[in-house]
């Protein structure tokens, strides 16, 4: 669970989440920081030596070039079949407007962070965490205490990113890529990559570029290839508002209203200041 009572999603107006509430388990590779999961070469060496420990080897046992390829595909395997959900703590900055809900044409949606999706079930493949802003890039594999003993974190390297991020205030849900609730993936992705495999499947359209390949048994797929989008459904009861863009045009300031009084949940515009930067958010009449 949150340590926040709510979490933010900034992103660009999609009337398709009102319908499906898909929100994108993006991978590594279509990050938008190229530090993403690619740990410094001293926590490779660090997780190496976890590796060793937990097969119980000695810690005189010398690095060996295989061990160290081991070690390295192991990691590249875990972060290609992990995806990030991103939420933020504040919903009024003027940057995350700007970048993430296309230039104040977008919105900001609010979620209940207690209810049940966004409770951490303890596995290493689901969990919620906040973004911790470091200075230096992780250097060792941290430690957590559980069950009395001091165990490796191996997914904290999911949850540190550098301190010029932090006006952010992210929090992120990070999950198993292949457990998503719905695949989609691009015309081009699925002509090129899958078609000669599915002889006579036609998939069904989701958007003028984007196809479901959830009806196909055995897809695969590349999660972690950009092309592929890997979706978790949200709750609708765990919805509490959304915010109109300043920028976003009338015509879809009523489709969202719409759509916002269909399930019961608040309907706000985010409005310019008059004197100073910052938004105001308001209930139109």
């Amino acid at each position: 669970m949150s340590d926040v009572p709510y979490l933010y999603k900034y992103m660009p107006y999609r009337k398709e989440f009102f319908k499906n509430f898909y929100l994108r388990c993006t991978p590594r590779s279509a990050l938008n920081d190229p530090f993403e999961l690619r740990p410094s070469d001293q926590y490779m060496n660090d997780h190496s030596w976890d590796l060793l420990a937990q097969r119980e080897m000695s810690p005189e046992t010398e690095f060996s070039e295989e061990m160290l390829d081991f070690n390295g595909e192991f990691l590249e395997k875990a972060f290609n079949k992990i995806g990030i959900v991103s939420f933020s703590e504040t919903n009024d900055n003027l940057l995350m407007w700007s970048h993430y809900a296309d230039n104040h044409r977008g919105m900001v949606v609010a979620f209940d962070t207690s209810h049940d999706f966004f409770i951490k079930d303890g596995s290493k493949s689901r969990q919620l965490g906040r973004v911790h802003y470091r200075k230096d890039r992780m250097k060792a594999l941290p430690q957590r205490l559980k069950n009395g003993f001091h165990m490796s974190d191996s997914t904290r390297i999911y949850f540190e990113k550098s301190d010029e991020w932090i006006y952010e205030k992210e929090h992120r849900l990070m999950s198993d890529l292949y457990a998503a609730d719905a695949t989609l993936c691009t015309s081009d992705y699925y002509n090129k990559r899958l078609r000669h495999k599915h002889p006579g499947y036609e998939p069904e359209a989701v958007t003028d570029k984007l196809v479901s390949i959830n009806d196909i048994e055995n897809k695969c797929h590349d999660a972690s290839d950009p092309e592929v989008l890997c979706m978790l459904k949200v709750p609708p009861e765990c919805i509490l508002s959304v915010i109109c863009g300043a920028n976003m045009p009338d015509e879809q300031k009523q489709e969202v209203r719409e759509y916002t009084q269909r399930l019961g949940i608040s309907f706000l515009e985010a409005v310019p200041d008059a004197d100073e930067y910052k938004l105001n958010f308001v209930q139109p009449q």
